[in-house]
């Protein structure tokens, strides 16, 4: 019978073995190591972009850009907290430790696996960027920060260093890390327009 972690098992494999290639070589420790880069250019366009599109009264998005990357810099934060504790909880080896056959190009980190560091703190950066930046940023480029944060989650299986559950599970943290500090903004500034 195929439990979970046989299933969890197969599918790394799957990816960590069956995807290999020159390309994923060279690009996964890239996304992996300096990936959180890639989002730079995205918060620089948000910015000017929020400075200069103007609302139904006129007034300028720069504010609610700048407390979007405030949010996303302070759910990644939490997200790091959340990390080290569930991580500590859990206890699950990594399968760069315990699957003699995974194929490794970076050295098998010493922490504990579950969840995905990268996958929680990348989805926890990524959400108020996307939930923060409607209404000045086009729906196609709001997509962008969670592209991000799904490559790099995926990296880390084609890296042999996580196990799909470890990522979906960080992704999952993230999401809810960086929706719960959108809609908390969302709504402080919803009663602080009302109240002016």
């Amino acid at each position: 019978m195929m439990t979970l972690q046989s299933l969890d098992t197969d599918l790394l494999l799957l990816i960590n073995r069956g995807m290999v290639n020159s390309a994923f070589d060279v690009l996964m420790p890239g996304l992996s190591l300096q990936g959180y880069l890639l989002i730079i250019p995205f918060i620089l366009a948000m910015l000017v972009r929020g400075a200069v599109q103007r609302d139904v009264q006129g007034k300028s998005f720069l504010a609610s850009a700048i407390w979007a990357v405030l949010l996303a810099c302070l759910a990644a934060y939490l997200a790091g907290i959340v990390e080290d504790a569930v991580k500590v909880a859990v206890a699950r080896e990594r399968p760069c430790r315990t699957i003699g056959s995974i194929r490794l190009i970076l050295p098998c980190p010493g922490s504990y696996s579950m969840p995905s560091g990268h996958a929680i703190s990348s989805f926890a950066f990524a959400l108020p960027l996307f939930h923060l930046s409607r209404g000045y940023v086009v729906m196609w480029g709001r997509f962008y920060p969670l592209a991000l944060a799904a490559l790099i989650a995926f990296s880390r299986l084609y890296l042999g260093v996580h196990y799909p559950t470890d990522v979906l599970a960080g992704a999952l943290m993230g999401t809810a890390i960086g929706l719960a500090l959108s809609y908390g903004y969302r709504l402080i500034a919803t009663e602080e327009s009302h109240r002016a």
